[in-house]
């Protein structure tokens, strides 16, 4: 077998999520249920430990359904026809999942079910406003997932370059909105800004994406930053 480059091995490693995506509409509504509870923890400034226990429980469930969707795949190019093995393993692939969903949403409703957490949904107690750190992890995935599942729904397959959304510049306007949003000095935002206009520029002169493409991109960015730092504002977090 040849050799292949890392950036050639994540390169397929991406196509392969990508086709999952496409495929296999499980795996789309744990993406969005996974950036829905992410935000949330932002929203409820989760400890760290915390988001961790999230992000695992996450990680579990992505991880056993796409395992489930290798195995259907191997499974009916062996043998296309029923057969009663091949059901078997396509059965317990699924049980594995079932599984780790359970073990998931134990995971979360643990994060959640913490007696500061409970408090915060009352109106009542108060926890340390997030990391920005935490608030920029959850920020960027969130954008990722949105352009993810937006390359989907369009029938794309490939997510570094071309579709209705460039990633890229989504990330990159993120950014800076991040930085707009966590400090006041308009130097700073110039500062941000000039090197997300460049991310863009960069991906309409390589011909990754077209302007509009690139456009969707940052409004993209805006709404998702916007969003997530407007409810960190009106609670108090920033």
């Amino acid at each position: 077998m040849k050799s292949r480059h890392l950036l050639d091995s994540l390169r397929f490693a991406v196509e392969g999520l990508v086709h999952a995506l496409h495929v296999d509409w499980h795996l789309r509504y744990i993406l969005l249920a996974g950036a829905i509870v992410l935000l949330a923890s932002t929203f409820f400034r989760l400890t760290r430990v915390e988001i961790l226990w999230l992000v695992l429980a996450l990680t579990l469930v992505l991880m056993t359904e796409l395992f489930n969707r290798a195995i259907e795949a191997v499974v009916d190019l062996v043998t296309p026809e029923f057969r009663p093995l091949a059901k078997v393993a396509k059965d317990v692939a699924a049980a594995a999942v079932l599984v780790s969903i359970v073990a998931g949403l134990v995971m979360v409703a643990g994060a959640f079910s913490h007696e500061d957490v409970l408090k915060r949904l009352r109106g009542i107690g108060e926890r340390p406003p997030p990391h920005f750190v935490h608030v920029l992890m959850v920020g960027v995935i969130t954008v990722v997932i949105a352009v993810l599942l937006a390359k989907v729904w369009e029938g794309h397959w490939q997510l570094t370059r071309g579709g209705m959304v460039s990633a890229h510049t989504a990330v990159a306007f993120f950014c800076f909105v991040s930085v707009c949003f966590w400090t006041s000095d308009v130097l700073v935002w110039v500062m941000a800004l000039v090197p997300a206009i460049l991310v863009a520029q960069s991906r309409v002169e390589t011909g990754a994406h077209s302007v509009r493409e690139v456009l969707i991109g940052a409004i993209v960015a805006l709404v998702v930053g916007g969003g997530l730092y407007g409810i960190l504002a009106m609670r108090g977090g920033g």
